[in-house]
């Protein structure tokens, strides 16, 4: 069986944050920088991968996403406005969601066909939406109850088509890679745990996950590469969240370079979400 690692990016910027209040924020601040610095590490390695972004950052990144595409990059939609959808009725997440959509239509020229949710925000009735609205598939599943801001979504009438992938009628859901380690899940798939987590506890616990051979699901965001490391986040910020957003940046992009090798050791080949729908069709 052939296993996927798909290395995808949530574009947002450090102000999208769930954990900063964007009223408290310097908006002039950014971390953009960070896509730069993601694309010519997956250059380095000539990987493909998803992009995953927030439609209100369409015109400010216009010819930045035509650099993505140019390289060979999936380009797809964050939100519109990065407000959880669970935050949202069913309404109003439709709305944003139709703005996301425009934004990349009328901006870039592109369809966007995949979804991703803002801290995986997600339910079943809002993935029928995003069904109704044309889309082609969503990443926005993860397994990981000790998480309060992660949505829940049923999908038990749905196919297994492989490892960590649902299909139902031609319409995919991928879930984020976790790993259970005494009956508990721990995501070994994101930017943040990346960072936060010693070198050593990743590479353990990503050994672990590829005995199961499924494939590797993983994200992560432009702040996290930044070099901007003097962003003034509000006064108000308590201790914990600061340590949460500063903690580990400086060391991603090394960690980064172990995490792809390790991959390649283990045999994993590195693809979009779209070549897997059609591989898996």
């Amino acid at each position: 069986m052939k296993k996927y690692a798909v290395l995808s990016m949530d574009v947002e910027d450090w102000y999208h944050l769930d954990y900063f209040n964007k009223n408290e924020c310097n908006l002039n601040q950014s971390t953009l920088d960070g896509i730069d610095i993601y694309l010519d590490l997956l250059d380095q390695y000539n990987i493909k991968t998803t992009f995953f972004i927030v439609g209100e950052l369409v015109e400010v990144l216009k010819d930045k996403i035509k650099l993505i595409q140019d390289k060979g990059h999936e380009v797809c939609l964050h939100s519109y406005s990065h407000i959880r959808p669970l935050q949202l009725n069913l309404e109003d997440f439709r709305k944003d969601t139709l703005l996301g959509i425009e934004s990349f239509k009328e901006l870039v020229d592109i369809d966007v066909k995949g979804y991703r949710a803002p801290c995986f925000s997600l339910d079943r009735d809002r993935l029928e939406i995003l069904r109704e609205l044309g889309f082609h598939f969503d990443s926005s599943k993860i397994k990981f109850d000790q998480h309060d801001l992660y949505g829940r979504i049923d999908l038990s009438d749905f196919s297994e088509s492989g490892p960590n992938i649902y299909n139902q009628n031609g319409f995919f859901e991928f879930e984020a890679s976790t790993v259970e380690v005494l009956g508990k899940s721990i995501p070994v798939s994101g930017g943040g745990y990346l960072r936060i987590f010693p070198w050593k506890l990743t590479k353990t616990l990503l050994k672990k996950y590829f005995k199961t051979n499924k494939h590797y699901f993983f994200y992560i965001h432009p702040f996290e590469f930044s070099r901007n490391y003097d962003i003034k986040i509000p006064e108000t910020t308590n201790f914990l969240t600061k340590l949460r957003f500063r903690k580990g940046r400086k060391t991603v992009n090394n960690k980064m370079h172990k995490l792809i090798r390790l991959l390649e050791e283990n045999n994993y080949e590195f693809v979009t979400f779209n070549q897997i729908m059609k591989n898996e069709s």
